[in-house]
Formats: C-alpha cells, structure tokens, sequence
C-alpha cells in the first residue's frame, strides 16, 4: 500500500514535475503542478507553463537544467530546444527525467517528451499547443506510456522601450490529460489511455501568467496564478479548482548580472542570481541560472536544502536577421538575380527567352527597384524581334506604370523610333515634339534629334538634318552615326568641305565596338571619293584613305575599287586591274562587280589589248542591264510578307500575353508550343528585312547602273572602232584620257 500510494504521488504527469515528488504520501492533485525552478513564463522554454510562450524564441535556444535534494536521492534534469523558423512559426522540443529511490535502493522514474508548435495569429497573439508522451517506471513492476496535450494563448499588448515589455498567458494544461495506472505490474510495459479502469488522470490546469521586463531591462518581473483540478473528478480525490500562484522578481545589477526572489505555489521562498555573457564563440548568449532554499523555511517537507542549476544558450541568427535576410533575399537578391539572368539572355541575344524573363521580374517582384527597367528590357527584347506591336504594348504599359520612373523618356523614346522604323514618319516627328518639351534636359533628347535628324534627311531635308544632328557630341553612342549622315547630306548639298570635316571628325575619333569600325573605315571611303572627284583632284589622298580600310570591312570592295579607280587615274593599267580582279574573284555578289568589270575594260583597252578589254566590256554592260532586285521580285516579297503579317500579329499577341505571367509548368508548357510558329513567323519577318536591305542597295545602286552602261557602251563602240579601223565608228576620244571619274554616290 505504501508504494501504491508513492507512486500516486510520483505519477506527476506530462513532464510538470511537481516539487511535492517527495512530499508525504498522500493523493494530492493540487500539488500536480509546474516546477517553479524550472518552468517561467516570459522564459522560451516556457512551455510545460504555456505552449504559446515558445513563439517569443528570438533564435535557436537550448536549455538544461539541474535540481536535487542536499541528499541527492530525488532530482530531476531536462533539456529543451526551441528553433523559430519564421515570424509565425515556432518549433520545440523538451525531455524530462526525475525519479527517486525507496526501500532500499528501489527507483521510481518517469521520462517526458514533449512537442510543441507555437503560431503567431496576430502580431500580439500567439498560440500554442504541445503533445507530451510520458514514460513512467515504476520500480520495474509496470512500465507504461501515456499520452497528453496542452493548448495556450499568449497576448503581448506592450513592447517598447519606453514602457517595457509586458506578455500575458493563459493555457489549459493536461486539456488532453495522460492516465496514470494504478494496476499490479509484472514488469511488463503498457498504453495508458484516458478512459482506462485501472487507471486516474492527472488533473487538468488553468494557468494565467504574466511577464513584465521593464526600467531599462533592469527589472523583470512574474506573477504565475494556477487553478488546479478544473475539471473536477470526485473520484480522484482533491478539492477542485485550488488556486496556486508564485512571484518571482529579478533585479539586473548590470546587463550581465541579477539577483532573483521567488516565492513558489508550493509556499516557500527562493532566492538566487543570473549571470550571462553575450556573442562568445559560437554562441550568442550564454546564461547560468543558480537558486536554492530550504523546504522547511515555510512549512515542514523534510526534503531540507534544495538547489537548481540552469544552463541557456542561444545561437545562429536571430528571428529577425532570418525574416531580415529573407526579405532581403526575396525582395533585392532573388530579383537581382532573375534580373541579371534576363539580361543574360539579352545580351546573349535569345530575345524571346529575355522577354519572358523580364517580364517574370516584372510580374514577380513589382516593388523591386529595377522593375521599370526590367520593363524596358523586356519591350526592347520585342523590338529587337520585330515584335513592333508587342513592344510598343509594353512601353505604352510602363509609362502608365511608373509615372515616377527616370525611364519614361527612354519609353517615349522608343515609341518614337519604332514609329521611324516602321516609316511612319509624321507620327514619329508628333512624338520628338513630345520629347523636346517634357524630356529637354535628358539624355533622351540627344537619341531623338539623332532619329529625327534621319527623318529629315530620308525625307530629303538636308539642312534641317545637319541641324537636328549636329547637337550630337563626341562620346554619344550615335555620334558616329550622326556625323556619318550630316556627311553624306553635306556633300548632296554641295558643302564639300562640311563634309570632309565631318568625315574626318569620325575617322579622329577612338573606336570601341565593331559597328564603330565599319563606320569609320566607310568614312575613310567617303573622304577618298570626295579626294578623287574634287574641284582638284588629289589622287594620293584618295588612294591613301582606301588603302586605311581593313580587309574585314563591309566596305572593302568600294575601297578596292577605289584604289583600281586611282591607279587607272594616274595611267597605271597593271596596278589598277589587280584589286579589280580581286573584288570579281573574291566578292562575286558584291554591287560593284560590274563596275570592276568596267575598270578591267580600262585597263586593257590603255594596254591596247582590245579583245580582253571587249571581253571585260561586255561583262560590264551584262551584270548592269537589269537591277539586282527587280520589280516582280519585289511584289512577290511583299505579297509573302502581308501573308504571315497576320499570323506574326497573333504570335506578338500570345508571346506578350505568356510574357506577363509567371513561368508555371503550365505557362511553359505554352511557350513551348508557340516557338514552332514564332521561330517560322520571325524567319519570314528576318528573310523579308534581308531582302528588303539588298533592296535598299540595289536602289542606291541604281545611280551608278546607267553610268556604267553609258560608259561601257561608249568605250565598246570606241574599242570596235578601233579594232574594225582606225579613225572609225566614234568621234570621241578612247581611253583613258576620257575615262569617267569616279562619281560621289553618297
């Protein structure tokens, strides 16, 4: 009887581990209750207090903790983990051991795990609610498990540093309660489960606490009121509804150092101190907690001189560094990196692929600071395709988008030179008024005189373009350009010498892409056509500027024929025929083979070799008789195009519209299966550009085609003259003495 009657008073339940453990054997249920020592609310691993009281774990915390008698024979130990994983959510974790031995070396144990999980309804409210396994031994006759659960709010209406810090709880502990058996054991192991014959509850708690840390962190203070055995069972003794409190007051004679009082619900007082030491090693605080008493201080327990020692550690990063550094991640280093991707494929040229990955960054992260710039990107990854309506889409989008952004005139820009692309010139004039007023004073402004100024001299308005074009200045990325243009429509006005400087003002300039070279060594071409056909001639000057251009040039050709054009000037067949031949043999699509052809005939017929200069002649007229691109050729183009114009629109349609979401599975499972129909709707738009291009030079070409039929037909005429009889046929002189020169086809 005396064991049964220890173990009901052993049995405390739910790793509450009652301090009367070894009090007098009686059935008390009023003194089921927490250990003062080990469990405060306010402290993180207060959750065999209230479950709610873990989600006010700033970081990873472990917890261990030590009590005895003097003697040593009865004592308890645990350890306790709690991890808060964002601002919401709190794990933890609680092992309890206590036990005693009677009867001559006879142990009594109980083993309680406990697992909590705290959740942040509100910014102020938290609950919390724990499953709690326990284990209890009884001195080897019956080993059982029984199961148990806790549920609590938590309420923190004050946290400030001018008025301290102030937490509230309420938990009903043991709201699921564990069974305890009380049957005869055999050394077998057991489920307990409420409800069983042979067994009782371990009462169920109301537990309101409260917390306050305030006067600069130099006073912390609780009060813990218990209302023990609420739902009463007449059956299992006790009085119901007991109320216990506890108060426990800690004085901070530094931040590192505290003195504690406590008086605990089993009636005595504690006295005690704190010490901690904060970011050693790898840990971010470390405290050392050391209280003891007296049992008999306060009332008769013969368990006399009673300690406990605690051990707190808490390290990694706060919850605040984790949600500041996830936020951090999803707000600045997740958009920086999806955008740096994006512009990867940009400048990888995948324009589609861009687009889309633009437009995600658009649509994924629309507070990101770059968002108005992804917007740009992504309608210039359209543009670059053709996309014309797409892009246009996107542009007008972002300016009623970000009406604050430094990039809406770039977005007024591009309108505009879409509109010059597509030849819709009055449009794109209406627009440059637009920027000239608005964007004046931006970097813009210098982009749109550049558009504006080929719009006036396509138009054939010379002068006006020399204008718009000259506020151009060095280190501009068109300025190469714009120079390039006031040349040519400098020279078409008779300004030769505007022309030339302009020229020259390109070919002075350092260089720092391809596209600048190419336009430089074009420069050069044009400075020695302008030396070549001046008022005065300067031959050497000429010959010197083409032979500055390099072999990889898009240019090249007019510069060797230029060369053969100024040793056939200057009476020198050989070296003439050799760049002419070299054009033919290496360049046989170029526009000037004909002309080549036409040079050769020179050459020979100064050599007086008549039947090859015949030969050469009438390759001339024969390359030169019809336009490179002819009319049908031109209609057959333009009636492919207007076909698939309709299909392209649909794809610019579908594309933008896949651009604008997420890339789900579903959505790329879509963009899938459009790149079939874009990839043949773009090589038609790309073919058509190609062809219009060759267009475009055989119009240029056009100038020259009938001077080199005139030529080639006069030479001819003279040449069979000469062959059929001398002083026949013609009554011009032949040769080189009436060879034309080399006209400024600018």
């Amino acid at each position: 009887m005396l064991r049964t009657s220890f173990i009901k008073t052993s049995a405390l339940g739910l790793a509450v581990a009652s301090t009367s453990l070894f009090a007098e054997a009686t059935y008390t249920p009023n003194k089921y209750q927490q250990n003062d020592w080990f469990a405060e609310f306010g402290g993180n691993t207060s959750m065999y207090v209230n479950p709610a009281g873990i989600s006010e774990t700033d970081q990873l915390e472990f917890s261990a903790a030590f009590f005895s008698t003097i003697s040593g024979e009865a004592s308890q130990e645990y350890v306790s983990l709690t991890y808060p994983i964002d601002y919401k959510h709190t794990l933890g974790f609680s092992l309890f051991e206590n036990g005693a031995s009677i009867e001559g070396g006879e142990s009594y144990s109980e083993i309680a795990a406990m697992f909590g999980y705290s959740y942040r309804l509100f910014h102020l409210l938290s609950l919390g609610v724990s499953v709690d396994v326990l284990y209890i031994n009884q001195f080897d006759e019956l080993k059982q498990l029984t199961v148990g659960a806790d549920v609590g709010l938590s309420w923190n209406p004050l946290a400030s540093s001018k008025y301290g810090y102030l937490l509230i709880g309420a938990s009903l502990q043991n709201i699921l309660a564990p069974a305890v058996s009380e049957a005869d054991g055999d050394g077998s192991f057991k489920f307990v489960f409420m409800g069983a014959a042979d067994a009782y509850k371990i009462p169920t708690n109301l537990n309101l606490s409260l917390f306050y840390r305030g006067f600069n962190r130099l006073l912390e203070m609780k009060a813990e009121f218990s209302f023990i055995d609420i739902i009463h069972d007449s059956d299992e003794g006790g009085k119901g509804a007991n109320l216990e409190m506890s108060f426990t007051l800690t004085y901070y004679l530094s931040s590192h150092l505290g003195v504690r009082a406590r008086f605990t619900k089993e009636g005595y007082p504690v006295i005690g101190a704190t010490v901690n030491v904060k970011d050693v090693s790898i840990f971010r605080y470390l405290a050392l907690d050391l209280e003891m008493s007296h049992d008999d201080l306060w009332a008769k327990k013969n368990r006399g001189f009673v300690w406990a020692v605690k051990l707190t550690t808490r390290f990694g990063d706060t919850r605040e560094e984790k949600i500041g550094e996830e936020r951090y991640r999803r707000l600045k280093i997740e958009p920086e990196n999806d955008y740096r991707a994006a512009m990867r494929l940009y400048l990888n040229r995948q324009f589609l692929e861009a687009a889309y990955a633009f437009g995600k960054v658009q649509t994924k992260y629309p507070a990101f600071h770059l968002v108005d710039q992804a917007a740009f990107y992504k309608a210039k990854s359209f543009e670059n395709l053709r996309m014309h309506k797409a892009a246009k889409s996107v542009y007008e989008d972002a300016i009623k988008r970000y009406p604050q952004s430094d990039q809406r005139a770039k977005y007024h820009f591009q309108l505009m030179n879409i509109d010059y692309k597509e030849g819709k010139y009055t449009e794109a004039m209406t627009k440059y008024q637009n920027i000239a007023q608005k964007f004046g004073e931006s970097d813009v402004k210098a982009d749109a005189d550049y558009v504006a100024g080929q719009i006036k001299f396509e138009q054939g308005l010379y002068q006006e373009s020399v204008d718009l074009l000259a506020s151009i200045l060095p280190g501009n990325a068109n300025y190469f350009y714009a120079r390039y243009t006031m040349g040519i429509a400098n020279s078409r006005m008779g300004k030769f010498d505007e022309a030339e400087n302009c020229f020259r003002d390109i070919t002075e300039q350092p260089v720092s892409n391809q596209s600048e070279r190419d336009l430089q060594d074009a420069a050069r071409v044009k400075l020695g056509h302008l030396f070549f056909s001046g008022e005065k001639p300067d031959i050497a000057a000429a010959a010197q500027m083409y032979g500055q251009v390099q072999k990889e040039s898009p240019v090249f050709d007019e510069a060797m024929l230029g060369i053969a054009w100024s040793f056939l000037k200057v009476n020198k067949p050989d070296e003439a025929i050799k760049p002419a031949k070299w054009i033919i043999s290496n360049l046989p699509e170029s526009f000037l083979v004909s002309e080549a052809y036409l040079v050769i005939g020179y050459c020979h017929f100064m050599k007086k070799n008549y039947q090859d200069a015949l030969e050469a002649l009438t390759q001339a007229e024969k390359r030169t008789e019809q336009p490179i691109v002819s009319v049908a050729s031109r209609d057959s183009a333009r009636q492919a195009y207007d076909a698939m114009q309709s299909q392209f629109d649909s794809v610019q349609v579908l594309a933008l519209d896949l651009a604008r979401q997420l890339p789900t599975p579903r959505v790329e499972s879509k963009r899938e299966a459009l790149r079939p129909t874009f990839n043949k709707a773009n090589q038609a738009i790309e073919d058509y550009a190609s062809f219009m291009q060759r267009s475009i030079q055989s119009d240029r070409f056009e100038s020259n085609r009938k001077r080199i039929l005139d030529d080639a037909g006069f030479t001819k005429a003279t040449l069979l003259s000469k062959m059929g009889g001398a002083g026949g046929g013609t009554s011009k002189n032949s040769g080189a003495s009436e060879m034309p020169s080399l006209e400024d086809d600018l």
